[in-house]
């Protein structure tokens, strides 16, 4: 367990022993989901927010949305904010907030032993099975911030079919590479991505926004954070290749307030585009 995320986590604990998984209350409907990742060879965990009466709730209708984090947060870095945490319970969803580290989401090419994509598969696949969540793409959401919003799109993409709904706040979406305007770029890990600027081109989002076809898309930025030059070619991108899309910019820079400003219009989102898919 990391250091600092240990108080109040743990009252009450559950085997789970079909699903090999041990799950531990963190907050009212709120779970702590731990698990050997056989794809990552270590302990794992997960977060999972749990509609009121969940149980109730059959399974076909069950809606799911994954919020993938930035980097240096974690899986507990929404539901530790109180107001977000209440938006999250609020939303009648199954939220899913995996540990993704500092790995960007990605099979590495570098770090081979650093498959986070295929990682982030895993989670997703026992998250599935332990709450008897729906296979279908119709019910699933996805979104994420900063590195997560990197993540979150190139992962739809990398899967489609898999989301009805993609959700970017401050993300980096055209990235990795070099070029851009001062103060408007991020500096590339090369111990994940390499220093081959080619074999960038393969991780990063813009290239592969063609996939996103049919999905609904939400787009925030903010005026004054090193990702909007970033988010305006993404969108320039999805407006040429006739992709409908939704696109914000809120006030403030690549900031945790700008993401608790971004997450309503997020669940607002979700909830619209799954309620329709659900119901047609």
């Amino acid at each position: 367990m990391r250091a600092g995320l240990v108080v109040g986590v743990w009252l009450s604990v559950s085997v789970v022993k079909a699903a090999e998984l041990e799950t531990a209350e963190l907050y009212p409907r709120i779970e702590v989901v731990s698990f050997e990742s056989t794809s990552l060879k270590q302990r794992k965990r997960a977060v999972i927010v749990l509609p009121e009466n969940w149980r109730s709730i059959k399974p076909a209708e069950r809606r799911t949305l994954v919020i993938l984090h930035g980097r240096g947060r974690h899986e507990r870095s929404l539901v530790d904010d109180k107001v977000i945490r209440q938006q999250l319970l609020d939303s009648g969803l199954f939220v899913i907030l995996p540990d993704g580290d500092d790995g960007w989401y990605i099979n590495s090419s570098v770090r081979k032993q650093d498959v986070y994509e295929t990682y982030l598969e895993e989670v997703l696949t026992k998250m599935a099975n332990a709450y008897d969540l729906p296979e279908q793409g119709a019910q699933w959401a996805i979104a994420g911030w900063s590195m997560g919003g990197y993540g979150c799109v190139r992962f739809a993409e990398r899967h489609p079919g898999r989301f009805a709904a993609v959700s970017s706040m401050i993300g980096l979406l055209d990235f990795p590479r070099n070029g851009l305007p001062a103060g408007q770029s991020y500096k590339v890990p090369v111990e994940r991505f390499g220093a081959d600027e080619v074999e960038w081109n393969k991780f990063n989002p813009l290239n592969q926004a063609e996939k996103l076809r049919g999905v609904s898309l939400l787009i925030i930025t903010a005026d004054q954070a090193f990702d909007r030059t970033m988010n305006e070619h993404f969108r320039d991108r999805l407006t040429a290749l006739e992709i409908p899309h939704q696109y914000v910019e809120l006030k403030g820079g690549h900031t945790f307030p700008v993401v608790r400003a971004a997450i309503p219009l997020v669940l607002a989102h979700t909830q619209r585009v799954l309620l329709r898919k659900t119901r047609n």
